[in-house]
Order: structure tokens, then C-alpha cells, then sequence
């Protein structure tokens, strides 16, 4: 009996400890956050997320631009387009080490 509960006690600690090593094994992963450009000035881009939150960012000469994942380009950028970007570790202040975008719709039917 004492060692079935050795047993449960040992399985209970290894379920509590393994998530939490998981969790500290990589620390300083890259954010990325999806939504609406609201505006695109100056260096920066100024989001609607999905949730409905507004968050501003840096565009750098370092940022990485994909169009449908081939190379695009910082002019591509417009307000109303929905794009997907990499803010790497998601401290502040905040900047883009790439943007993912699709093409506009061409004005085809519908």
C-alpha cells in the first residue's frame, strides 16, 4: 500500500514539474500578432488585433517583408490590409522582424 502511493505521489510530481520545465525551456520566443493595419507612418505600424486591442510597432530596415511568401515591400503596406507580424520577444519598445500579407483582391466578381 505504502509503495502504490509512493508510486501516485512520484507520477503526481512529474505531471506538476514537466510542464513547468517545458515552459522555462525557451524563454524570449518571438510574438506574432494578427490584424487590422489601422495606419502606416513614419515607421510605424499601428494595428488592430484580432482581440480589439490597438498596438503600435517599428518597421526597421531589418524587417522582413512576404507577399503570399514571396519578398514584398514596406509600400505594399495600407490601411485596412490584414497582416500576421513577428515582433520578436515582445518587449518595448516594439519591432517588426517580419510581415506577412496577401495581395489586395482585385476587383473581380464577387
Amino acid at each position: 500500500m505504502r509503495s502504490r502511493f509512493s508510486m501516485l505521489a512520484l507520477i503526481l510530481a512529474m505531471a506538476i514539474a514537466i510542464p513547468v520545465l517545458a515552459t522555462a525551456a525557451h524563454p524570449g520566443h518571438d510574438h506574432k500578432v494578427m490584424g487590422v493595419i489601422l495606419s502606416f507612418e513614419d515607421g510605424q505600424v499601428k494595428l488592430k488585433t484580432t482581440d480589439g486591442k490597438e498596438l503600435t510597432f517599428a518597421v526597421t530596415p531589418e524587417t522582413k517583408f512576404l507577399r503570399e511568401k514571396e519578398p514584398g515591400d514596406a509600400a505594399d503596406l495600407k490601411a485596412g490590409m490584414r497582416i500576421v507580424a513577428n515582433v520578436g520577444n515582445g518587449e518595448e519598445p516594439l519591432k517588426a522582424k517580419e510581415i506577412e500579407y496577401a495581395a489586395p483582391a482585385t476587383g473581380g466578381p464577387r
